[in-house]
């Protein structure tokens, strides 16, 4: 992944990140680390609204 598509899914993300610090000035490692933080978000996030969704019964099987 280059360095400017990671600011800008920084950017994208509701992450507060950018209000206090200048992703241009970041280095190589605090950009990974806070990509990888963000993947670990969403992960935790969609696992969350999985465990939720309803489980329906199926209209016809193919078994």
């Amino acid at each position: 992944m280059s360095r400017a598509y990671k600011i800008a899914l920084i950017l994208k993300s509701k992450s507060s990140l950018p209000v206090y610090k200048d992703l241009a000035k970041l280095s190589d490692r605090e950009l990974d680390e806070q990509v990888a933080a963000l993947f670990s978000r969403m992960r935790a996030n969609e696992s969350r609204v999985i465990a939720r969704m309803v489980l329906r019964q199926p209209t016809f099987s193919l078994n």
